[in-house]
């Protein structure tokens, strides 16, 4: 519940806390949305199934942009309640956890929501991982089973323990045999754990984002208020989306297994290696109208539009929003997105694993009203930054002194904290981890438990929220996170390096690269860059290989051994 607030401030003060949704009182910056109303719904099967039944039979939930194969929102309701039941007659139970290793496709929903049904909890994993990094991830998430396709089951040859695996196809192939699970409200609680995803966090090291029923909800309702043109339950003027996000991210799966099935949208996935002709082939002739993308596949758009003006021209596009996230999309590009598609809006969101998908959204027509300029995302006064938006419905933030720990005010830097109802249960089997990442603060301190996002950022005088910098030390490569101590795990071993650090390099597409500053051993002068390459290439998945290789004398660190990464990063930039 937001508090309530007497602020105590000058006039001038007041009207502008006022307008950027803070309160000086309590510190805490309180979303511009109505709040959502309590959902009666115990647990995310029966706050999503029934809305399945109530959308137009002809319209479809997904579409297979490369087949043509549709589902329908009635079809993706039953069969992943026969998918629950071959899954509860497999042994899978309230509890268990099943882990999920498949790309984006027409399946990839029906087996998530069938094991949600069941009120067991889905984990989820990248197919890039290698066979060590999915055992890695198995030995933590002890699954009950696994759930894959025939081309990626070789990958868990590694597994140490023995989960029973599932092919999807044979899965699917034999549910048409199976009754549809009868769910009931008193088989799930909102406070059971419903998904188990893999973040990094703010330490850099992988773990376990435990995320609720109760959460997953909320996650849900949030797209609903957001995505709607309407505040009322009519599917008037329903957008119809662009998939090119996987599944397995928390942003895909928040946005089309979690949002366009309980906002009626069509779904067109375009599954597979991105490519901007495919994509912009399937927006043609699906005539999408809002694609969410990352900041890697808004560059490469813009690239091919710029490079053949007159192939886009000609293009019959719907599209009239892109939504960037994952990352921060630098000005530039969204200058150049936007001259190359001038009559389609670009803007950001941002969320975390640890807030099961969005906190912030860029709702266009409110801000452009607001703001009366082009971007929507920016005020008149030109800040260095490009805004995320605005709280999502429910959900505070504080803005907080690194160092003082002191609630700040609009147009001061500090490290984002939220709380709201989607936020995680905590890290699996990581109490200290959890306690770093949750902070419960004294009710004359705003109260509460709030979310350390470990970004920094500030509230402009209009609400917006702005992304600054990060203050953990991941790297985002494409959007994906990469974390520098696990590189330098990898580094450690290798016979001819004495020390190693992993740093970020800008990368025009990539966003972020990592770069490793290497010191050869005494009497190791053959080593060399590709030697490098090529071990740490040997031992991660592609998205976490280091792209450069730095030879030094000596790896900046403080007396207690820690590296000093900010003078990594200076001396590259140098």
């Amino acid at each position: 519940m937001v508090a309530s607030c007497s602020p105590r401030n000058t006039e001038t003060d007041t009207e502008a806390h006022l307008a950027a949704g803070f309160c000086a009182a309590t510190g805490t910056y309180s979303s511009s949305h109505p709040p959502l109303a309590a959902a009666t719904a115990a647990s995310f099967p029966e706050y999503l199934f029934p809305r399945l039944l109530t959308f137009p039979l002809d319209r479809p939930a997904f579409v297979d942009a490369t087949t043509g194969a549709t589902l329908s929102f009635a079809d993706l309701r039953a069969r992943s309640l026969k998918v629950a039941t071959a899954l509860s007659a497999l042994g899978l139970r309230r509890g268990h956890v099943a882990l999920l290793l498949a790309p984006t496709s027409l399946h990839f929903p029906v087996v998530s929501l069938g094991v949600l049904a069941l009120g067991a909890v889905l984990s989820t994993a990248n197919p890039l991982l290698t066979p060590h990094e999915l055992a890695d991830q198995a030995r933590d998430s002890e699954p009950f089973l696994v759930l894959t396709t025939a081309e990626l089951a070789p990958k868990l040859s590694s597994l140490t323990a023995s989960p029973v695996v599932v092919l999807i196809d044979e899965l699917l192939t034999g549910i048409d045999g199976h009754d549809t699970w009868a769910y009931t409200s008193d088989d799930i609680s909102r406070d059971d754990p419903a998904l188990l995803f893999y973040s990094s966090g703010t330490t850099g090291r992988s773990k376990g984002v435990v995320s609720t029923h109760g959460n997953v909800i909320a996650a849900a309702a949030f797209l609903r208020r957001v995505w709607r043109r309407g505040d009322g339950d009519d599917d008037d003027g329903v957008d119809v989306y662009g998939c090119v996000l996987p599944m397995f991210h928390m942003f895909g799966f928040s946005a089309f297994v979690l949002g366009t099935p309980a906002i009626g949208a069509t779904a067109v996935l375009v599954p597979g290696r991105f490519s901007v002709d495919r994509l912009m082939a399937a927006m043609e002739e699906h005539r999408v109208t809002r694609l969410l993308a990352v900041p890697p596949m808004v560059v490469q758009m813009a690239k091919v539009a710029a490079g053949e003006p007159s192939s886009t021209s000609t293009r019959r596009l719907c599209l009239r929003e892109v939504v960037s996230s994952g990352a921060p999309l630098q000005r530039e590009h969204m200058a150049r997105f936007r001259s190359c598609f001038p009559r389609v809006n670009i803007v950001q969101c941002y969320g975390l694993t640890e807030s099961t998908g969005i906190v912030t959204m860029c709702d266009l027509p409110q801000l452009l009203h607001e703001h009366g300029n082009d971007d929507g995302v920016e005020c008149s006064n030109e800040p260095p930054t490009i805004s995320i938006g605005r709280l999502v419905p429910s959900t505070e933030a504080r803005i907080v002194d690194v160092e003082s720990r002191e609630a700040l005010p609009p147009n001061h830097v500090g490290e984002l904290w939220i709380r709201g109802p989607s936020v995680m249960q905590g890290y699996l089997r990581s109490k200290e981890a959890t306690a770093a990442a949750l902070v419960t603060t004294d009710a004359e301190d705003g109260g509460g438990r709030w979310l350390r996002t470990g970004d920094l950022c500030y509230f402009d005088s209009g609400g917006l929220i702005h992304v600054v910098d990060r203050i953990k030390e991941l790297i985002k490569y494409k959007a994906y996170q990469v974390a520098p101590a696990e590189l330098e795990d990898v580094l450690a071993v290798h016979p001819d390096i004495h020390d190693a650090a992993v740093a970020p390099y800008p990368d025009e597409e990539a966003g972020e690269i990592p770069v490793a500053l290497v010191v050869k051993k005494p009497g190791s002068k053959r080593l060399q860059a590709q030697d490098v390459l090529s071990f740490v290439q040997s031992k991660v998945a592609p998205y976490k290989e280091v792209r450069k290789v730095v030879f030094v004398d000596s790896i900046a660190r403080s007396p207690s051994g820690k590296i000093l990464r900010a003078q990594l990063k200076s001396f590259l930039l140098a």
